[in-house]
């Protein structure tokens, strides 16, 4: 049985304990997904926040914001712990690690906030490469900024990544941001390259198909891509990894599944206002007949499903 843990939206600023890292790592995953959200440049809530709205600062402020986050991130003890106890963990961003709330890159439109100037994004793409790395290496101190006045010549392209965790086990890393355009039933969130080499990567026959998308499925409603994905799910087995939404859930939608969990690290009163949920991780458990998927909320298990693997159907 291979198990593999997934999460996102974790913030350090507010708070830097974390100890639904420690309930992760007590139930010993092989791999660790981060769905995004691996730190908050701000919440979309203005400047009255500790993380205030990173738009118009200049390029060095910004590396340090961001950069610094990044340290205070890695500098939670619960989660090194649970990093250094997985064999492996892979990591994906969100618009809060990207650049700002609801970023996006893509084509530029009239007025759109939410579209990250392209000398930003690169700078977010080295910093958040530098933070994947150290997920692999695992150093005592997070490394130094290389890109400290915020000056990144080259572009490192998309986070989109392939990666098979194990024969007929293929884990699909997205890019829901780079490429986002503004969201029209006929824009994409993948753009079309990573679209087209993504249908060329699924595994076919009784191969598993994992999908680690920063966006629910609900968003991705908004996008000619949902359609696609569904005619995808159709001739290939897809599950759904994604986060973003502070809530935990499974979906069926025909043949395609979705398992959120969302949020790991989030302060308790706005939580609670919010009704939204913290510590909240899920676990697959696979073998070669199923697939369990477990919801995890304060060290609980909340929810089981099951997919069968040959029929690719569910208990829900």
């Amino acid at each position: 049985m291979l198990r593999i843990a997934f999460t996102s939206c974790f913030d350090a600023v507010r708070d830097s304990v974390q100890s639904g890292w420690t309930a992760m790592a007590q139930q010993q995953p092989k791999h660790i997904v981060l769905l995004g959200d691996n730190i908050y440049m701000d919440y979309g809530l203005g400047d009255h926040l500790p993380n205030g709205k990173p738009h118009g600062k200049s390029l060095a402020a910004f590396s340090a914001q961001m950069y610094g986050y990044y340290v205070q991130q890695w500098e939670v003890q619960s989660f090194q712990q649970a990093i250094r106890a997985a064999a492996t963990a892979h990591a994906i961003w969100d618009d809060h690690d990207f650049a700002w709330n609801n970023a996006r890159g893509g084509e530029p439109v009239a007025d759109d906030p939410d579209c990250v100037p392209p000398e930003y994004r690169r700078l977010s793409r080295a910093l958040f490469e530098q933070y994947r790395r150290a997920l692999v290496d695992k150093p005592d101190a997070y490394p130094a900024n290389q890109v400290a006045d915020g000056i990144v010549p080259g572009d490192l392209g998309g986070i989109q990544e392939t990666i098979d965790l194990s024969d007929g086990l293929r884990l699909h890393l997205l890019d829901g941001r780079s490429f986002r355009e503004a969201a029209t039933k006929d824009s994409s969130l993948l753009g079309a390259p990573q679209r087209e080499q993504l249908g060329q990567d699924f595994l076919s026959g009784t191969g598993i198909n994992l999908v680690a998308s920063g966006t629910t499925l609900k968003d991705w409603k908004k996008y000619s891509d949902y359609r696609w994905l569904r005619d995808q799910a159709e001739r290939f087995r897809i599950l759904v990894l994604s986060g973003d939404v502070h809530e935990l859930d499974f979906r069926a939608n025909g043949r395609l599944f979705e398992a959120t969990a969302s949020a790991m690290a989030q302060p308790p009163g706005p939580t609670a206002v919010l009704g939204k949920q913290s510590e909240v991780f899920g676990l697959l458990d696979i073998d070669d007949r199923n697939i369990v998927v477990s919801l995890w909320h304060r060290g609980k298990k909340e929810q089981e499903h099951v997919i069968a693997i040959d029929t690719w159907s569910s208990d829900i």
